[in-house]
């Protein structure tokens, strides 16, 4: 499920009740806001005498009362396990147009799959800086040697940090 709109109290709880008296069991949820809209997408689990059908109709209600634009799809269980991250990639530099692109084009020519990224302008509107957080699947690719030229061309610092995968 998939959820956007202006931010305001109550959504999550009204969402995830919509789950709950569907029958669902929540999985994985991530929720944020960005310059005060609302945004998350949210896996749930169903038993199999419950329709999608019954999770819309609850959802259509919230959608109405709190004016969310929502989405809610079925989709077929992995069979294999998903990998997990196991770096985490920092970058600060005067925010500038290009940052994010930059970085993810040369991880991913490298084939490395970005598993959540968070991105944030900080400091004063005088000297901004770009900040961009970045949980990554790596294996055992030398990171901070794929980013060496990057980090040059794009003047940012980047440090490369190794993810213990029993912490997550």
């Amino acid at each position: 499920m998939t959820a956007v709109g202006r931010d305001q109290p109550g959504i999550v709880a009204a969402l995830t009740g919509a789950v709950y008296h569907a029958g669902g069991n929540l999985d994985d949820a991530t929720m944020t806001r960005l310059h005060g809209v609302f945004s998350t997408m949210v896996s749930a689990q169903f038993p199999k005498d419950r329709t999608l059908a019954e999770l819309r109709d609850k959802l259509d209600i919230v959608g109405s009362q709190y004016g969310l634009t929502i989405s809610a799809e079925e989709i077929e269980a992995r069979q294999e396990p998903e990998a997990q991250p196991d770096h985490l990639v920092t970058v600060y530099g005067a925010d500038k147009p290009g940052i994010v692109f930059g970085i993810t084009t040369r991880l991913a020519s490298v084939g490395v799959n970005i598993t959540d990224m968070d991105t944030r302008v900080a400091g004063g509107s005088s000297e901004p800086v770009y900040v961009m957080i970045l949980e990554v699947v790596a294996g055992d690719l030398d990171l901070a040697s794929v980013l060496s030229q990057i980090r040059t061309e794009l003047d940012v610092d980047i440090a490369v940090q190794s993810l213990d995968s029993e912490a997550l």
